[in-house]
């Protein structure tokens, strides 16, 4: 089967604060985050929340993605009862990542930083549109069959059948010789990279390269290809 492994949330906003709330759900110190907690973190964080209606750009992908959500590691000596959320947002508009610091008791932003070239593992959505791409592409296909024959000594039948692949995130300072290629704006752009087994644990001599920013395959042998 086809396969995308990724980290997804699956998570639906919920109000934009956790002030007062109790429950057999409830949080407290350096426990993890609850659905509730998460859900509200992204709420208060301004950022679309996961399978809300966000506008689709045109690599296919919503143009503001969370990437992830997870409790704010605090200094030693910070108040025991405060919990705070970090919140990863992801815009393919100018392939930048937003951390938004939330404090989860009042619903306040604390801290917003953004940057580029922090690269987070690939979301579901994500996972999937690489995927997409890569299989879409004639290129790919053919060499595909061509090395599936030659690992297996049998023609490739249907991909899903025959075929574990997986998409992981991937960044040019990963592989030396990916920088004087068109790999090298992978890390600044958000590229997967995929590794493709058959079904039986055959490795196929192939690690086809997509840039989800600009929603191209950029090489179907490998980075540095």
């Amino acid at each position: 089967m086809v396969t995308a492994v990724a980290v997804g949330l699956g998570l639906a906003a919920v109000g934009s604060t956790l002030a007062g709330a109790q429950g057999d759900d409830t949080r407290r110190g350096t426990d993890s985050l609850s659905a509730d907690e998460v859900a509200a973190a992204i709420d208060d964080s301004g950022a679309p929340p996961e399978g809300g209606a966000e506008a689709q750009g045109p690599n296919g992908l919503p143009e503001r993605l969370v990437l992830l959500v997870e409790r704010h590691i605090e200094d030693k000596d910070a108040d025991a009862t405060l919990r705070r959320a970090d919140v990863y947002e992801y815009d393919y508009a100018d392939d930048t990542l937003t951390t938004t610091l939330i404090d989860l008791a009042d619903g306040e932003v604390d801290e917003a930083v953004t940057g580029q070239g922090d690269q987070l593992p690939l979301v579901e959505v994500e996972a999937q549109r690489a995927l997409e791409l890569l299989f879409a592409d004639e290129a790919f296909a053919a060499r595909l069959a061509d090395e599936f024959q030659a690992a297996t000594g049998r023609p490739l039948g249907d991909p899903d059948a025959d075929l574990d692949v997986q998409p992981i995130v991937f960044r040019a300072d990963a592989v030396p010789t990916a920088a004087s290629s068109a790999a090298a704006d992978c890390g600044i752009a958000r590229c997967a990279q995929f590794m493709i087994q058959t079904t039986d644990n055959v490795l196929i001599n192939l690690l086809p390269l997509v840039n989800l920013s600009d929603a191209v395959v950029v090489s179907i042998e490998g980075p540095g290809a």
